[in-house]
């Protein structure tokens, strides 16, 4: 019997036939597992710690991105060199191989380069330890990112070198760090100003590590000279230096106009007609120098007064300043102000004062410095239509003293801080001869006790803009103490535009003194400020025959013991080429008062 095979048969058969040579195939294909995953070569970092970042089990189906992925996760571990990788095929599935090599044990750490940082400080912030397995990740994406930024919190800048690395056969890890140097500090745009009068009161200087904080100190030193536009000013640039690491400082200024010549006529309700002359140059002859000089006659005083004052800032490299001050000139005392009204008082007293006054300080690190001061002068004292009542302050005499003078100077700027901190601390061994109100001859020693400490509050810190205004909370605290026999005019004075606003100019006098002022200063415009005050002090203790003096009736009564009064008003501060102009408007137990000046009070 014979079967008879069509072609549809044919081609039926021979599918099956492929179809069952490829099944075997496809089945062990489909239930490949993995069957063990081995980890090898590890010393020190245990298979429980790298198997826990691999997601491979056993039973798991095989596939060749799972066993990439795995690898990459036991590299991103940061603690091997390499990691190797092999699969061994099995009746019952895979078993997966890793094969790796350890970093080396870290035996030192060493770091170099570091000359402005401790290296102990470096070590601090570091995770990577002595003793433990290098781990990459944490030595690149954690401590050198956190060296690198304690630099920058430091002001400087500092890079760590792709030198770093570990020694195989020592386990020394080295880090080169590479400190941003200043190659070169360059000034443009000073015409008069000489380079080396700004580049001498910088601290940084060409070699130094850059600092970002001291060359903003710097640069707000450089405009307190006051030689400078500060509304014009432009911030600093950094070039590249010639080597890699160094950078070169390009600091713009435009110069201000620093001399004045100024004469002319005034009135006053104190010495009535006035004429003056004045010569002043805060920057002679481009070398950072003062000069000054002053010719004031009043129709109604006795004669002309004069002064003449120099001023060296740098006497030798450490710093030295010299101050020279000569004078013939009349002191007004109980004068009235703006707009206030003038008693029989302020036509009557005046005293003359001829004498010098030299002076020689010299820094004791950034913000403190040290005076001495020498001071000799003869006080000739006159009233007019003398009473005998008025007599008792008629005290002609010499005084020759010395002062010594401790300061603090933390302030963000000295022409308008904005942040920080000034004291002062005195005190003047002087002595005293006088003639008294019984024509006595009297000569006596004497100590003055002084101090004054300000603060500066403000949102925004010390200010990188120089140009800059904000509102401002500004602090005095001044107090003063004498002690011997001196005569009326060596008292401490309180009253008036300086002192205690809304009184008349030395209203209070006596062997003490305490002032405590508060401004509250907010810009209006930008060449226009507004200011309202506080000011609560005293001046008290004066000898007995200096309290009660009648022709000065009541307004002028004095006291012995501390009982403070209060003064308060608001005020407007205008920025002019000859500095700031001070018109404030002051309210008192005994009425209101505007006072006009220059400059901040404090």
């Amino acid at each position: 019997m014979h079967m008879r095979i069509t072609a549809r048969t044919m081609k039926t058969m021979a599918a099956m036939l492929i179809t069952c040579l490829l099944l075997p195939s496809a089945v062990s294909a489909q239930e490949q597992q993995i069957t063990e995953v081995v980890i090898t070569g590890n010393e020190r970092i245990s298979k429980e710690a790298v198997l826990a970042v691999v997601a491979l089990k056993p039973g798991m189906a095989f596939s060749e991105q799972a066993v990439n992925e795995a690898k990459q996760a036991i590299q991103a571990m940061g603690y091997f060199e390499r990691v190797v990788v092999g699969t061994e095929t099995e009746d019952a599935g895979v078993r997966i191989v890793f094969d790796m090599i350890e970093n080396p044990v870290v035996e030192e750490i060493k770091i170099t380069g570091n000359t402005v940082v401790d290296t102990e400080k470096l070590l601090s912030l570091m995770r990577t330890s002595v003793g433990s397995v290098l781990n990459t990740n944490t030595l690149l994406q954690q401590d050198v990112p956190a060296v690198e930024r304690d630099y920058r919190e430091k002001g400087y800048i500092a890079y760590v070198t792709e030198e770093i690395g570990i020694d195989p056969e020592t386990g020394v890890l080295t880090i080169p760090i590479l400190e941003v140097t200043v190659e070169e500090i360059r000034v443009t745009g000073n015409r008069k100003t000489k380079d080396y009068v700004i580049l001498r009161e910088m601290e940084l200087e060409a070699g130094d590590v850059f600092n970002r904080e001291i060359l903003m100190r710097d640069v707000r030193r450089i405009y307190d000279f006051d030689f400078f536009d500060i509304e014009a000013a432009e911030p600093y640039r950094l070039e590249a230096g010639s080597d890699l690491g160094n950078v070169v400082i390009i600091i713009p200024v435009k110069e201000r106009r620093t001399g004045q010549i100024s004469i002319g006529l005034g009135y006053s309700s104190r010495q009535r007609l006035v004429g003056q002359a004045k010569i002043s140059e805060i920057n002679f002859r481009g070398r950072g120098q003062a000069v000054n000089l002053l010719w004031e006659v009043g129709s109604r005083t006795r004669g002309t007064s004069y002064e003449v004052g120099f001023f060296e800032p740098w006497l030798d490299s450490k710093h030295t300043s010299l101050g020279i001050s000569v004078y013939n000139k009349l002191i007004f005392r109980f004068t009235s102000d703006v707009l206030g009204t003038s008693g029989d008082v302020d036509t009557d007293y005046d005293e003359r004062r001829q004498g010098g006054s030299i002076t020689i300080s010299r820094p004791f690190s950034r913000t403190t410095r040290g005076f001495v001061t020498l001071r000799t002068e003869s006080v000739d004292t006159e009233i007019d239509d003398l009473s005998p009542s008025l007599s008792v302050i008629s005290q002609d005499g010499s005084v020759t003293s010395g002062t010594f003078r401790f300061t603090n100077d933390g302030r963000d700027s000295l022409q308008d801080p904005l942040t920080g901190t000034y004291s002062s601390y005195a005190l003047e061994l002087g002595k005293a001869s006088f003639r008294s109100e019984a024509d006595l001859e009297s000569d006596s020693a004497f100590t003055k006790y002084s101090g004054d400490l300000r603060r500066y509050f403000s949102k925004g810190g010390p200010r990188e803009d120089l140009s800059e205004r904000r509102r401002v909370i500004a602090l005095r605290v001044m107090a003063g103490s004498l002690t011997g026999n001196v005569p009326f005019f060596e008292q401490y004075f309180m009253g008036g535009a300086e002192t205690l606003r809304g009184f008349r100019e030395d209203r209070f006098w006596g062997r003490h003194m305490f002032l405590l002022s508060t401004e509250y200063r907010f810009p209006l415009a930008p060449s226009l400020g507004g200011v309202a005050f506080v000011d609560y002090g005293d001046a008290w203790g004066a000898r007995e025959g200096f309290l009660d003096i009648a022709a000065f009736g009541d307004d002028l009564r004095q006291h012995s013991d501390f009982s403070p009064s209060l003064g308060y008003g608001v005020g407007i501060r205008v920025r002019t080429p000859i500095g700031p102009i001070r018109l404030d408007y002051g309210f008192s137990s005994e009425g209101s008062r505007a006072h006009f000046s220059l400059g901040h009070v404090f």
